[in-house]
Formats: C-alpha cells, sequence, structure tokens
C-alpha cells in the first residue's frame, strides 16, 4: 500500500514549454491527496522557485524536499538538514571568484550568484525562472549552504569538485550542475521524511527522470521514471511511464491503481 509519493519537478511534473501542473495530473493528485496519500515534492530547486512558477499556488502539498534532499520541510517545520562542509564551501568560493566562473549559492531562505554571464542565462531560461540577484558570495562562507549551482564547462567541474573532500554533483543543464553533500541526495531526504513520519521503504513511490534522480528512483520501493527521461534513470526504475508532455504521471497512477481518471476529462 502506498503512502507517500514523492514527485521530482522538472521533466517529470511540469516541461521547458510548460512551466506548470497540467490539469489532469492536477485532478490525479487531488484523488490521491482524499485517499490519504502524503504527497511531496522532491526536487533540486529552492522553494522560493517554486513559487515563481506558480506550483505552490496550484496544489498544496503536504510538504518538500528541496535542494536535492538537502533542505526537507513540512507544514510544522523542518525535517531534514543537510548543508554542506564549510571547508569546501570556502574553496569553491575562492576558486570561482579567482577564475571569475558564475556560480551559484543556496542558503535556506534563498540563493543568489556571483556574476551573470551568457551560461548563466541560458541556463535560467531551461529553468524558466529569473536570474538569483547577484551578490558578495562570501557571505557563504559564514552561512549555511546546502548547494552549489556552478554554470561551467564539464572541464571546469572536474576541477572544482577536486578541490572538495565532502561533495558529489549532478547535471542538469550542459552548463549547470548541483553540488551537494556525498552523504546527501533525494534518496537521504526521503530516507528522513519516511523515518520521521513511520512509513515503510515499501510504502514509498517516486516519480523522476533526471540524473538527479537515479538515487531515488532505485531506493524507494515503487521508483517511476518517465518516457523523456535519463536512460539511466529508467535502467532504475520499476516502471517507465509516459511523458510529461503527455501526463505519464497520470499513466502511472492508473497502472498501479492509484486513481480513475474519467475519459471524457
Amino acid at each position: 500500500m502506498i503512502k507517500i509519493i514523492f514527485f521530482d519537478v522538472d521533466g517529470t511534473l511540469i516541461s521547458k514549454e510548460r512551466s506548470y501542473i497540467s490539469e489532469k495530473v492536477l485532478v490525479a493528485l487531488k484523488q490521491l491527496k482524499e485517499q490519504g496519500i502524503k504527497l511531496f515534492i522532491a526536487t533540486g530547486r529552492h522553494y522560493l522557485e517554486l513559487g515563481l512558477l506558480g506550483i505552490n499556488e496550484q496544489f498544496t502539498f503536504d510538504g518538500y524536499l528541496t535542494l536535492n534532499g538537502g533542505y526537507c520541510f513540512d507544514h510544522k517545520g523542518v525535517i531534514h538538514s543537510n548543508p554542506i562542509d564549510k571547508e569546501d564551501v570556502k574553496r569553491v568560493v575562492e576558486y570561482t571568484t579567482k577564475h571569475n566562473l558564475a556560480c551559484s549559492f543556496v542558503e535556506s531562505d534563498g540563493l543568489y550568484v556571483n556574476l551573470v554571464n551568457e551560461l548563466v542565462e541560458n541556463a535560467q531560461i531551461f529553468l524558466n525562472t529569473p536570474i538569483p540577484p547577484v551578490k558578495d558570495i562570501t557571505r557563504a562562507i559564514e552561512n549555511d549552504v546546502y548547494q552549489i549551482d556552478p554554470f561551467v564547462t564539464a572541464e571546469e567541474i572536474k576541477k572544482i569538485m577536486a578541490l572538495t573532500k565532502h561533495c558529489k554533483y549532478t547535471q542538469w543543464y550542459e552548463s549547470g550542475y548541483d553540488v551537494i553533500p556525498k552523504a546527501g541526495g533525494k534518496q537521504d531526504g526521503i530516507k528522513a521524511i519516511i523515518d520521521h513520519y513511520g512509513i515503510k521503504i515499501s510504502e514509498v513511490m517516486a516519480f523522476g527522470d533526471g540524473h538527479n534522480d537515479i538515487e531515488m528512483l532505485s531506493f524507494v520501493g515503487t521508483g517511476v521514471c518517465m518516457a523523456n527521461g535519463h536512460d539511466d534513470s529508467k535502467k532504475v526504475s520499476d516502471f517507465v511511464t509516459g511523458s510529461v508532455y503527455d501526463d505519464g504521471i497520470v499513466t502511472a497512477l492508473e497502472h498501479y491503481k492509484l486513481i480513475e481518471i474519467k475519459n471524457d476529462y
């Protein structure tokens, strides 16, 4: 019996062409909620970005796994917090500043970037959200940082990662990367959340598509990958559903007999 479902955002709930949840998926989410199934967002994004997309206004989720599992909360408060090692943050700040590389830093209450160039502009167009405010990134050395997002080439990300001792990364765009704690990831956030609620892993379902969803989809009891997803994500999933463009979430929920959508909708 499924008691909680986690939904990735980009490429799963929304697409580059449709930056909002489709009406058919919204109907499905409401049916799930009426059954008492907990519904969580599971994203690499910050909560504020979900607000900019309008997702928070479309539907009230039970909670949010944000920043690839680094910061998780429900409507009662924080469930899980896993900031990046401060020495690693310091090294990245110093390196990106010295080499004039664009990089954003994400804290619990906001995100900011050191500079804006073409790589940043193209990545934010892909994300359908505004460019983060430009700030002095030395503040990241003092504050808790949950995610670092370098806008760099494949060669540069290797150099940046070589400076860290406690981090790993995932790629979400050709020049966009998420750097997070090694002992982290969406699966880490999910474990903290289900432990908090006393839910078994066999009672967990998750939907995803990207490279940063691989560990999540292989960790949960039922992992569902979108047809538009990464090949490696499909390989570890229990079911590959339709694409985000064809409301693949609904297809999978019907396949597992969790909902019933009327054909005339």
